[in-house]
């Protein structure tokens, strides 16, 4: 259940700084919080100037992350912003090469608090922002009382959900927990979110309607390793974060957009799925590594709603999806923020949908479909 005590948001001055703290905002909490079925977080507004040289701190009670946004950024060549967690786990240094349009989204921090510096270095330019607003996580409990979404849409579990956390195939399906591994979590806009895949060296995919410009692709965390320590354990992994950068190719009526990220060498060691590029077969064995829910990687790869045996399978190769004949459908159990996770071929290992729809059966656009429209952006391992 929600807490009962007053939220409180802070920014505040490291001890021995200043000796008053600023409280912001504050509102009790609501026994039964209602947020979009699309919200992984919640944005408020803060509106403060960061002053150069002094620690301050952005806290929001049980919040499950700090993502701050800063405007009215203007950086020297040597000047910096540091976002970091209090205890150091996690720190992040920004410079003007990061900043656009005089606006910053910092990555976040895993945790309830996150600290801000200005370093204003004696380079000719007075360095100067403002916490426009901050992103903070939303607990457990906050999430389960999210409405489900409108059908159709991404949110469909089909009887009993079958899914199961990605390390309880770490041994037994060890192919398949690999491939997970290309699959991220995205935070869009610091609200809401959805499931992307690396499908090259500097190529992403998602869908269409999770963003499709510039501007919303720089607004995007994508989060890769944010899963459960051990299958059943709640304890998740502290995940590698980078932020998207621009958009090469996006569809409406495909539903699909491929991006790039700002610092693709952070993500080198994880592995590029392979796209199939010819078309699936009905009964085909699949499974579905995302993150529904916006939760620790989770992998989908049995249904008990299976007509004929248990394994998720092609039901038809070839439905209407926003356009004609463009996807593909299945019974596997997927939910809102499973959208743009890979449908992956047990047998081959490669993708051939991408997860857009739900209705049970639940849909995926078909990769032979998407293909001709970003293959010129791939490498030549197709």
């Amino acid at each position: 259940m929600a807490s009962n005590r007053t939220k409180r948001t802070v920014l505040a001055f490291a001890a021995g700084t200043v000796a008053a703290a600023a409280v912001l905002a504050a509102a009790p909490a609501q026994a039964a919080p209602q947020y979009r079925a699309d919200q992984i977080a919640r944005v408020s507004p803060v509106a403060v100037a960061v002053q150069a040289g002094v620690r301050q701190q952005i806290a929001h009670d049980d919040a499950a992350f700090i993502k701050v946004h800063f405007e009215d950024v203007v950086l020297g060549e040597r000047d910096t912003i540091t976002v970091e967690r209090p205890d150091g786990g996690e720190s992040r240094r920004y410079g003007p090469a990061d900043v656009r349009d005089g606006g910053l989204w910092a990555l976040s921090v895993e945790g309830d608090a996150a600290e801000v510096v200005l370093d204003d270095r004696p380079d000719g330019t007075t360095a100067a922002a403002r916490v426009a607003e901050y992103s903070r996580g939303l607990t457990d409990a906050e999430l389960d009382t999210r409405p489900v979404a409108d059908e159709p849409s991404p949110e469909s579990v089909c009887g009993r959900d079958d899914s199961r956390s990605a390390p309880c195939y770490k041994d037994s399906e060890p192919l398949m927990y690999d491939a997970a591994q290309s699959v991220a979590r995205l935070i869009i806009g610091g609200e809401a979110y959805c499931t992307g895949w690396k499908a090259g060296y500097n190529r992403f995919l998602t869908n269409n309607h999770c963003f499709s410009t510039d501007a919303q692709a720089r607004g995007t965390e994508v989060q890769f390793g944010f899963e459960c320590v051990a299958c059943g354990d709640r304890e998740t992994h502290d995940p590698i974060k980078v932020s998207g950068a621009s958009v090469l190719a996006t569809d409406y009526t495909l539903d699909f957009t491929l991006f790039t990220v700002d610092d693709p060498e952070a993500l080198a060691d994880l592995p590029a799925l392979p796209i199939a590029t010819g078309g699936a077969q009905a009964n085909e064995k699949v499974f579905i590594p995302g993150h529904p829910a916006g939760k620790p990687r989770r992998i989908a790869a049995d249904s008990s709603s299976e007509p004929q045996g248990s394994r998720c399978q092609v039901l038809d190769p070839s439905v209407h999806g926003r356009g004609w004949n463009t996807d593909l459908d299945y019974l596997c159990d997927t939910e809102g923020g499973s959208s743009g996770s890979p449908v992956i071929d047990r047998s081959t290992g490669k993708v051939i949908g991408l997860h857009h729809l739900g209705g049970c059966p639940n849909q995926a656009v078909r990769m032979d479909r998407v293909y001709p429209y970003i293959r010129a952006h791939l490498d030549d391992d197709y």
